[in-house]
Order: structure tokens, then sequence, then C-alpha cells
């Protein structure tokens, strides 16, 4: 298991996964970016949730491939929309930190962001155990990892990162990140507003192309053997 920074959150992009796993051994920190495995498996991973307008399509679209994801949660969204999140967790699905409000980690004041850290975590809690973060954007700084590790939470970015924004290139999302997918990628997509409805779509399309089933990050990371 390695670790590095990634971001680029709302754009479309694809890691070159051979030299970024080399450069990612040269960086340090406790973030994990892909995992070290055999098997035909790759973590799903949905960023800024849930919301009323993609979260029961995607649990849909899931339940009908017999996949597995880790939905990365926003706080303030966890509060609106309860009933999501109970659902999530209720079809098998890993549900993970993403702090309190959709914005760059890395800017807020560290006091601010152990509170919201630990607000995030305990909204999930109910809906079961919360072993993982991501920083919005995507970026992260030392002290972020310090915070997160004494409670108890790890850093998950990602190898592949997409981001829908209801344009016509959304429908070639899919077709450019199936090349990169592997076994032991992460890969990052983004639900949220209306025009983030496509990551639907996209879910469907990479799902149904894959000959790799997806699970939740828990279950990748069992797989290294770390």
């Amino acid at each position: 298991m390695t670790s590095t920074p990634a971001g680029l959150a709302d754009l479309v992009f694809r890691w070159r996964e051979p030299a970024t796993r080399a450069v990612s051994r040269l960086i340090p920190g406790g973030v994990i970016w892909y995992v070290d495995t055999a098997d035909p498996v790759f973590a799903l991973t949905f960023d800024d949730g849930p919301s009323p307008e993609s979260t029961p399509r995607l649990l849909e679209v899931l339940q009908r491939h017999r996949a597995k994801a880790t939905f990365f949660l926003v706080g303030e969204r966890v509060e609106a929309y309860p009933e999501l999140v109970a659902a999530i967790a209720e079809a098998g699905h890993e549900v993970a930190n993403h702090l309190m409000r959709d914005e760059r980690s890395a800017l807020i004041p560290d006091a601010q962001f152990r509170l919201d850290l630990a607000r995030t975590t305990e909204l999930l809690e109910p809906h079961g155990p919360v072993r993982w973060f991501r920083p919005g954007s995507g970026v992260f700084t030392p002290r972020m990892l310090r915070s997160a590790a004494e409670q108890n939470l790890r850093a998950v970015l990602g190898t592949l990162v997409a981001g829908n924004k209801g344009l016509p290139s959304d429908e070639r999302i899919a077709k450019s990140l199936l090349p990169g997918v592997r076994p032991g990628s992460i890969l990052v997509l983004h639900e949220g507003g209306p025009e983030r409805q496509g990551v639907v779509e996209t879910t469907d399309e990479l799902l149904s192309a894959l000959s790799l089933r997806a699970v939740t990050v828990s279950d990748l990371v069992a797989r290294s053997g770390v």
C-alpha cells in the first residue's frame, strides 16, 4: 500500500498508473492511493453525497451489478438526508468521512478541521464503522493527516478521478477511465447536484464493461495483507 496526494476532483483525469505508482513511493504520508493485490477487484468510491438526485439511482445500479462501494459523505448533507445514508448502509455499502461541507479542506483552520472531521464521523457512526476520510478537493497537509490519525481515520485518495459536469463530454468519461482500472485501483466518482446526475450512467457503463469486481475500500485494503 502506498501514499500520495491526488486532486482535480471536478475534472475528468486519468492517471498514468505505472508512473504515478512509482512516484507515490517517493512521497511520505499515510494516504492510501491504491492497494497492491493480484485479486481481480478495485475500490469504487463516490464523493459529495448523499444526494436525492443521484444516490437512490446509484444504489439501484450497484445492486444490479452486484457491486459494492464506499460513499465519502458530506456532513451537512448527511444531516439533510439521513434516510439516504441509511439506505447506503442497508445495501451493504461503506460510509466514509468527507468532512462537513463541500470545500477545500486544506484551507480550513486546524481547530475547525478537527471539529468538522469529528462531527461528520459522529453523524455517520450510527450507520457503520467509519475508518476513512477524504479531504475536500483531494488536497491534504501533514497537520490534516495528524489530526485525522488522532481520530483513528486514514486518508484515502484514488488512482483515477472523474467528475460529471452535465456537459456532452460526460458521455466520454467511462471510456476514458476504463483503460486505467486495474486490480487494486481506487476509482473516485462524484455525485451531488443536478449537474452530476450523469454519474449514474457513467457508473453503469463502467460496471458493464469491466471484468474486475467493485468492492469497498475496506475490502480492498484487507486484500493487501497490511
